[in-house]
Parts: C-alpha cells; sequence; structure tokens
C-alpha cells in the first residue's frame, strides 16, 4: 500500500466536518496508511474544537492526525502547503473538508498512480456530483490542470515546484500549481474511477459575488505569470464582465480591491517568471473560460446506477488495428462495468485479432472477423446479430467514449423504463492525422455537438447526434431491422429515423464521446460531396414512415431569439453566442482600449455626454457582464455593436476583399 498525506485547509469549516471524518472512517484502505494534516486559518467558529474532538476520538485509527494554527487567514494556498510539509509521504493529496469521499478512492488512486509512468506528477479525483466540464483526453485520461479541491501529487513534484504560490489568496491557485508542474516536465493524469462528494458544489447555482472578486484577482495573476503583453491587456475585458457581479456586494467589492492591490505588489516578480520560466520553454496556457475546452454538460448532476443495466458496445473495425487500440482503452477506463464488446472487422484480410486479445480480459470482448468486405452497414448487423444483451450502442473504431458514458446510460436507462432510446451530447474533433493509419493525431478544435431538448422531431428534420451517442433497445433491431446495407452513408441517422418513429427518447445533455471529422478542408468537402446524394435517399425513405409530433418539439425546431416560450421568457441562447462571438472576434479586441476609454467618459461625465455618446456610436458600446441573462440588454448590445461605425468599417473591408 502507498502513504498518503491529506493535506486540509480548514476557515469556519466546523459544519463539514462530521461527514467529512465519516466517510473517511469507512475508506476501503489500511487507514494507517493515511496521514491527515489540517492547518487552521484563524476560524472564528469552533473549527478547531472539533478537530481536536476527532482527534481525540478517532485520531489512532489514521497514520498520524495533527492540527496546525496559521498565523491568520492567509488563503487556501498558504494553509495547504503548510499542511504539506508537516508530513513526509511519498504522495500527498490536496482536498478540501466540504466532501465525503468515497470508500473505494484509495484503491483506485493506488491502482492509478502504479499504472501511470514516472512523468505523471499529479493526479485529480472526479467530484459529484457535479463533474468539472473540462476536456480530458478519453485515452491517456491526461488533463491541463487539476481541481485543488481534489488534487494528489508525488511529493517530490510538490517539492520541485514549491507547491502552491502563496501570494495567490484563494481561486486560480490550483490553475497556476497544474501549469506549473507541467512547466516542470510532467503530466497531470484525472481518475474518473477515483471520487469524492464536494458538497459546496451540489447545485448549479452560477458565480458568486466572493467567487468573482477572487477569480478575477486570480485571472489577472495567471496572466501576468503564463501570459503575453497582449493577454495581459486583456484582462480588462474579463474584468469589465465580472465587475457587475463583484459590486452586487459590498464585502465582495472590498475584497476585489485588496486583491488587485496585492496582485499589483507582485506585478515585477510575475513578469520575472513569465520572462525566465515560460517564455523560454514556449509553454502555450489557454486563457478561455474554464481554462480548456468545456465539454456540453456542466449543469448535470451525476448519480451512480442502482442495478445493472448490461450494454453491448458494437465497434466497426476495418485494417486498422493500432487506431482500434486505443478506441479499446476508453472502453477499459469505463467506470461502469456492467457492459461487453464486439469487434466486427470487415475486409477479406483481418489484422485486428492480436490487438482484441490484449484486452482479453481487461473487457469481456468478443471479435468477428467477415473475411470479405461487406461495408459498415453488414458489420454493423453483424455485431447485432451476436448481442445477448437488452441494449446495446454502436462505437466505430476511430471514435473514443469519455469515462462516464456507459454510467450515465445506465441511470438514464433506469429512470427511463418506458424509452427505447437514449442519446447524449458528444465532442466533434476536427482532426489533423500525423501518421497514414490515423493513430497518432492532434484535435485542432473541438466543438460540443449538443442538442436541448432532442426529442423525435429532430431526427426528422436531421440528423442530430453521431452514431455512438445512442444506446438502445434491443428489441427495436428485432422489430424494425438493423443498418440499411443500400446506404453508405446517414446509415445510422436512417435506422434512428425508424427507432423513434417507434418508441420514446430519453436525453442527456453531457457530451459523453468524442466523434473524429478530418480538419482537412479539402477532406471535407470530398467527404460531403460522396454523402449529399444518401441525404436525398434518406428524406425519400422518411416520406414513407409515418409518426407524430407535438406542437412544441415542431416549434422547438424553428423558434427564434425573438420568439417568445409558453410561460413568457425569451429565449437568449443565440444572442448570447451572438454576443461571445463578438467577444472573441478580432475587431472587437482591437477596440477595446478606445471603447473603455470612452465608456468611461460616457457613465461618469455629463458635460461630455453628447460626445461620449458619438465615440461608444463609433467604437461599439461596452460588453454585457458575463453571465448576462437579460434579454432586452443583450440584444441592444448586438444591435448597437453591428451598427457601430468601426465594426461596418471593417466589415466594408472585408466585403471589398471578398468581391475582388
Amino acid at each position: 500500500m502507498l502513504h498518503f498525506d491529506i493535506c486540509c485547509c480548514t476557515y469556519n469549516s466546523a459544519k463539514w466536518l462530521e461527514t467529512f471524518f465519516a466517510a473517511f472512517r469507512q475508506v476501503e484502505y489500511d487507514k494507517q496508511y493515511l496521514h491527515l494534516y489540517f492547518t487552521d486559518n484563524c476560524s472564528q467558529d469552533d473549527t478547531v474544537a472539533q478537530l481536536e474532538h476527532y482527534k481525540e476520538k478517532i485520531g489512532k485509527e489514521f497514520g498520524n492526525f495533527e492540527i496546525l494554527i496559521s498565523s491568520g487567514n492567509n488563503g487556501f494556498g498558504s494553509g495547504s502547503n503548510c499542511s504539506a510539509r508537516a508530513g513526509k509521504s511519498e504522495y500527498l493529496i490536496f482536498y478540501n473538508v466540504d466532501t465525503a469521499i468515497f470508500s473505494n478512492a484509495f484503491v483506485e488512486i493506488e491502482r492509478a498512480i502504479n499504472k501511470a509512468e514516472d512523468s505523471v506528477g499529479a493526479f485529480e479525483l472526479r467530484q459529484f456530483p457535479f463533474e468539472h466540464p473540462k476536456y480530458y483526453d478519453p485515452i491517456t485520461l491526461k488533463t491541463s490542470w487539476a481541481s485543488g479541491a481534489t488534487m494528489v501529487l508525488r511529493r517530490k513534484v510538490f517539492e520541485k515546484t514549491g507547491g502552491f504560490d502563496e501570494s495567490i489568496f484563494m481561486y486560480c491557485e490550483d490553475v497556476d500549481l497544474s501549469w506549473r508542474i507541467r512547466l516542470a516536465g510532467y503530466d497531470i493524469q484525472y481518475v474518473p474511477s477515483a471520487a469524492t462528494m464536494h458538497f459546496t458544489k451540489a447545485n448549479a447555482e452560477g458565480m458568486k459575488s466572493v467567487e468573482a472578486a477572487g477569480q478575477l484577482a486570480g485571472e489577472k495573476i495567471l496572466r501576468l505569470k503564463f501570459g503575453t503583453e497582449e493577454q495581459v491587456k486583456q484582462w480588462q475585458d474579463y474584468r469589465q464582465y465580472l465587475l457587475p457581479k463583484v459590486q452586487q456586494d459590498n464585502k465582495a467589492s472590498e475584497l476585489a480591491e485588496d486583491l488587485l492591490r496585492k496582485v499589483d505588489s507582485y506585478k515585477k516578480q510575475y513578469r520575472s517568471f513569465y520572462k525566465k520560466e515560460v517564455l523560454p520553454k514556449g509553454f502555450v496556457p489557454d486563457f478561455v473560460v474554464g481554462y480548456d475546452f468545456l465539454r456540453a454538460g456542466d449543469n448535470y448532476s451525476a448519480r451512480l446506477p442502482h442495478g445493472c443495466p448490461e450494454i453491448t458496445v458494437v465497434i466497426r473495425a476495418f485494417r486498422r488495428p493500432n487506431v482500434l487500440r486505443l478506441t479499446l482503452q476508453t472502453l477499459v477506463n469505463q467506470t461502469y462495468k456492467n457492459f461487453q464488446v464486439i469487434v466486427v472487422e470487415d475486409g477479406e484480410k483481418p489484422i485486428s485479432e492480436k490487438v482484441v486479445e490484449e484486452f482479453d480480459g481487461l473487457l469481456q470482448i468478443q471479435y468477428i472477423p467477415l473475411n470479405k468486405s461487406a461495408g459498415r452497414c453488414e458489420s454493423g448487423n453483424v455485431g447485432l446479430s451476436h448481442v445477448t444483451t437488452k441494449y446495446a450502442c454502436f462505437l466505430d473504431d476511430d471514435d473514443y467514449l469519455f469515462a462516464d458514458f456507459m454510467e450515465t446510460n445506465a441511470v438514464l436507462i433506469e429512470e427511463n423504463p418506458h424509452c427505447g432510446m437514449f442519446c447524449s451530447s458528444s465532442v466533434v474533433a476536427k482532426t489533423k492525422n500525423l501518421n497514414e493509419d490515423g493513430s497518432q493525431f492532434v484535435f485542432v478544435e473541438k466543438k460540443n455537438l449538443s442538442v436541448k431538448n432532442l426529442g423525435r422531431a429532430n431526427f426528422y428534420a436531421d440528423n442530430p447526434v453521431p452514431i455512438q451517442a445512442v444506446v438502445f433497445d434491443m428489441e427495436l433491431f428485432r422489430k424494425y431491422g438493423g443498418l440499411d446495407v443500400q446506404l453508405d452513408a446517414f446509415e445510422d441517422w436512417d435506422l434512428w429515423i425508424r427507432y423513434s418513429t417507434h418508441c420514446e427518447i430519453a436525453w442527456v445533455d453531457k457530451a459523453l464521446s468524442v466523434f473524429r471529422v478530418p480538419a482537412d478542408q479539402q477532406a471535407v468537402r470530398k467527404r460531403d460531396a460522396a454523402m449529399a446524394k444518401y441525404r436525398t435517399v434518406i428524406y425519400g425513405k422518411m416520406a414513407g414512415y409515418s409518426s407524430t409530433f407535438t406542437a412544441q418539439q415542431i416549434r422547438a425546431l424553428f423558434w427564434t431569439p425573438d420568439q417568445q416560450t409558453e410561460d413568457g421568457e425569451k429565449d437568449i441562447e443565440q444572442l448570447k453566442q451572438s454576443v461571445e462571438e463578438i467577444r472573441q472576434s478580432n475587431v472587437w479586441k482591437i477596440a477595446s482600449p478606445l471603447r473603455f476609454v470612452f465608456g468611461a467618459i460616457h457613465g461618469g461625465c455629463v458635460k461630455l455626454a453628447s460626445f461620449s455618446e458619438r465615440m461608444a456610436a463609433l467604437w461599439g458600446p461596452p460588453s454585457p457582464e458575463k453571465g448576462c441573462e437579460d434579454y432586452g440588454k443583450l440584444q441592444r448590445f448586438v444591435i448597437d455593436t453591428q451598427r457601430s461605425g468601426y465594426m461596418r468599417f471593417f466589415q466594408t473591408i472585408t466585403q471589398a476583399k471578398r468581391n475582388r
């Protein structure tokens, strides 16, 4: 067994401790290998008294139980570092006390550490009920940063990096440490099978005012330490839409001012770090929201299945064993294990059997070579004919499942027993292959393929989901057949139309899979041209079906942002998307300094109101705060920006270039 130092920072945390310790006492791990260290940041409640009570009551159950008292409230990073320095185990866990760890978490962490290469310096546990939506590699489980609430670190990496930057009071300190871990040459690995319940994240509420204050300062620190001069300047745009949230609370406003003053006092030190450490190594961080691409489904409240619905995955393969190996690894990574795998290899000379044999013992897997060129449809049908479970899904040999795919679908099946199709969102990844068989590649762009309130009508309008994003009841296959062998494209769409005509659909708006498409535009055009004729065939077949739709389902396909829903609320999603597109455009960013200046004039100088209005009309209006739900405000911003002289000037130039 491995020794772990559990490093906690407390501040007015008394209400969480009973649940915290109850969970730790239930772990399926020898607790003598768990060493508890608590640093209290001068709590005003009875946190310290309760810690002393638990030390007296259960302290001997653990390898160590130490309580350290800080000289003041110096922030999460400082307290966590203090706890880490008190221990001496080879592995340490930065861990929040507003949590309840799952009983098997340490077993899973140990398993992940033992399997990992030495290049993996840190690990991250999964949080329930709201998993952080940042992207992770479904094959390797590598991620760009780890949450400080559940971060596992090799002690040698802690010593090499120095742990958390103690100049960061709270928020973004985990991103900063994660990026420094990567700067030091280490990877970070997600461990979705090791989980904890995070109670302060037990709802999907938006950012609180105090959190916004910390985020405002933390974002500036990250840009000063890791960003270019241009990225540092762009913090002002971030400030514009966070400030209204901060100003909703006087305490948050005061906190923001104090934190930003502290940030400015460290500015030279931060920029020196950028020049000496970041710039020479070519490290390029991502300053988008969440500091990485975010999967759809951040509001999905995860739960575990109570029963064991069994699913079979039918993989259509074609002479790409190295590609298939990657896909099979994403199945090994599944947190829910009650599923089978059938690999059907098309082609006269199948060559993937040895790869399938590598996973015998890791998966319940069966290999079926066709020994002929049959095509994808026949391959899929042969696979379905060998399915013995009640539910099945397809997976092509170059697409991937995130670790919670099976788990989430098992819950969806349990909660919707009347349904025959179970659908989810997906990540569409534009892929640049680096070798001939496609086993080495990079994703040049990722986008969520997500449909709100997906239903039968969506399948009649277009194909709303990729093939691997649907789990279905095998009774549909027995009654209404499999893939149409006359089709060489859109065969899944045709299947879903047939099935959805005869069953109800359950839907979860969470991206559970990755669907690879070519990034090369020439390849895309060639692919689309080959598929176009089959779209016509699908619509022709559709004309022979008979189905029913509600008026609400039809309207959902065609409504526009200025139309009202039944309860009188206006749909603003498209407007919010337009706002974000404007914010991200180079034209908007170029005008940011001038817009800020004239916006300030407009807001503060009554005598110059007329002049400032003209300038605002020229350079564009101030951006609405991030997360704004005010339809009128968003609409005015989009309209005023489109009408601004600056935007129209660039549109005129762009149009002139196109007309040449």
